[in-house]
């Protein structure tokens, strides 16, 4: 009888690959990533997208990544999403997509406990050359993939409400900021100038310290920032929440003493209701704050983190020896790998964007941003944004207060004529 050489030359293949993505995986890890957080920040759309997208997908790897699989040809530069003009991922882009898997952030996390479980199934597969007889039914597997499978759907979309919430709260601070900074401009301004100017270097100061919240104090404050901050001993580092309260104590300090410096505040009704209308805003600050470090310190509950995992991983290291039985064992490797792939992914996206801040790379006056700890090494927080790129894993705190921050001080300095009647 001729023996079908088919399935062992496809596994072979599949091996081979397979063993060149983890190497090449491993390799990126230690290789400086490229600059390409410029795209991101550029306000004008990078010219020829469309017709890339629209284009026909290569037909090599070396057309499209380069011999040396950087991500930094001009093709892999135009095909990522751009915030500034909206221009998101499309189904043209699959190809793409695939090819990158090996230097994708989620295969260097997962990688260990794949090729854990790759070294697992090579042994299941040689034992089953000794002992045919090896293995356990399907039944068991097909009854719990069911039930894995809402395990880490639930587990995700917990992740992803997070993410979702957090950036929510950052856009009402940008909305409150935006308003603050009208208000005192246009309505407060006139009559009290002088507070004014104290209170709109206030506002620019805040969306800073929020930063600085939401990365746990792992970003040091610039210095614009914390000169303005009362003198105190208290290490903010470890108190990550009062540099806010602060600010927003001076900023409420600060608008008493528009209210004093005005002639007209006494009697003026709608001054007065400005005035008040203000304060509010400021509390919204403060709810802000609030609502931010609650996302920050309050995990999804451990024990269900846990008892996925076991699940998980008993799940898919049990999996060869349900299939060694069922189909041709020269397949059993390449759907465990497959598998584990799908699953260890998703599980890791969920762990990833569950604290869904993340301290993005800055440069020049801003590189004041990132901190490192005393052993000279930049805490887990501020180390996964210089490994990734905006919104690839979390929300780009940095880069969203430098926004907002510029926003103020662009309001503040705009020349308004008044009417003095």
């Amino acid at each position: 009888m001729k023996m079908n050489n088919t399935p062992r030359l496809a596994a072979a293949g599949f091996l081979l690959i397979l063993m060149h993505c983890c190497a090449f995986s491993t390799a990126s890890m230690s290789a400086p990533r490229p600059k390409t957080v410029q795209q991101f920040s550029s306000p004008t759309p990078p010219q020829d997208v469309e017709p890339l997208l629209s284009a026909a997908p290569p037909t090599s790897l070396t057309a499209t990544v380069g011999v040396s699989g950087e991500q930094d040809g001009a093709s892999i530069r135009k095909r990522r999403p751009q915030l500034d003009s909206g221009l998101r991922y499309s189904s043209n882009d699959w190809l793409i997509n695939l090819l990158l898997t090996p230097t994708s952030y989620i295969m260097r996390r997962v990688r260990f406990h794949l090729l854990t479980n790759i070294v697992g199934c090579i042994g299941i597969i040689l034992l089953h050359e000794k002992y045919p007889r090896i293995g356990i039914p399907m039944t068991g597997h097909s009854l719990l993939a069911s039930s894995l499978g809402l395990l880490l759907s639930y587990r995700t979309n917990s992740a992803y409400a997070r993410f979702w919430e957090g950036r929510g709260h950052w856009a009402g601070t940008k909305a409150t900021c935006r308003n603050l900074a009208m208000m005192m401009k246009t309505h407060i301004g006139p009559s009290s100038p002088k507070a004014t100017e104290k209170f709109m270097e206030l506002l620019a100061a805040y969306p800073i310290c929020l930063m600085h919240l939401c990365l746990g104090g792992a970003a040091r404050l610039p210095e614009y920032a914390s000169k303005l901050l009362p003198k105190t001993d208290m290490d903010y580092q470890d108190n990550p929440t009062w540099p806010g309260m602060l600010i927003c104590t001076e900023m409420q300090k600060t608008l008493h003493e528009a209210e004093r410096e005005s002639k007209t505040a006494k009697w003026n009704l709608i001054e007065s209701a400005h005035h008040s209308a203000t304060a509010h805003m400021i509390d919204g600050l403060i709810t802000k704050m609030a609502n931010c470090e609650k996302i920050l310190r309050t995990p999804v509950p451990w024990s269900y983190s846990r008892h996925t995992s076991r699940f998980l991983s008993l799940w898919i290291g049990t999996l060869p020896l349900a299939l060694i039985g069922t189909v041709n064992k020269w397949l059993v490797l390449p759907i465990t790998v497959a598998a584990g792939y799908a699953m260890l992914g998703i599980e890791e996206i969920g762990h990833l964007i569950e604290q869904p801040f993340m301290g993005d790379k800055q440069e020049g006056e801003n590189s004041l941003f990132v901190s490192v700890d005393e052993d000279g090494e930049a805490s887990d927080i501020i180390t996964r944004g210089r490994k990734t790129q905006p919104y690839d894993i979390g929300i780009p705190v940095c880069s969203l207060a430098l926004q907002i921050r510029r926003e103020v001080e662009g309001i503040a300095s705009l020349e308004l004529e008044h009417d003095d009647h």
